[in-house]
């Protein structure tokens, strides 16, 4: 797979993961306000939301691996500190986005010792609305002052 079809297929992978973001935070915060107890159908479906994003995060890193942009950035990394396209796509995106990942595998694997408790979403829901922060900031917007690419390829 070539960098430009990694790239649609990263792109376009982005929106079903913020529909399933979207929908993850509306679940979370209705089983957090009911105080609903945290059973194993939940926590599966915790999992099945970790394994969405660790595509997109898998699809990112070889995208990182292959990009021009990426490359050029490191190149030369004074001049591409320097440009705010070069520095986002060469180190916050990726930096962010690892960051992001990582902290929803570890609440994910750390929840399922709540198996059987009420606190579980509040747990969840006080960790990942910082993570849903990360994310949403480190995302490429077309309005964005970081970057500006198209919201669709």
């Amino acid at each position: 797979m070539d960098y430009t079809q990694l790239l649609v297929l990263h792109s376009y992978y982005r929106w079903i993961v913020l529909l399933a973001l979207t929908l993850f935070f509306l679940w979370l915060y209705v089983h957090h306000r009911r105080m609903t107890v945290f059973t194993k159908p939940h926590f599966y479906a915790l999992i099945g939301f970790c394994i969405l994003m660790n595509i997109q995060f898998l699809l990112g890193l070889l995208l990182y691996l292959c990009s021009p942009l990426v490359e050029h950035f490191w190149q030369d990394f004074g001049a591409g500190v320097k440009n705010r396209q070069l520095r986002f796509f060469g180190m916050e995106h990726v930096t962010m986005m690892s960051i992001a990942v990582i902290f929803i595998n570890y609440y994910t694997l750390k929840v399922k010792h709540k198996i059987g408790q009420a606190t579980a979403f509040t747990y969840l829901w006080k960790r990942f609305r910082w993570l849903l922060l990360i994310i949403l900031s480190s995302v490429p917007w077309s309005w964005s002052p970081l970057t500006s690419r198209p919201n669709w390829r």
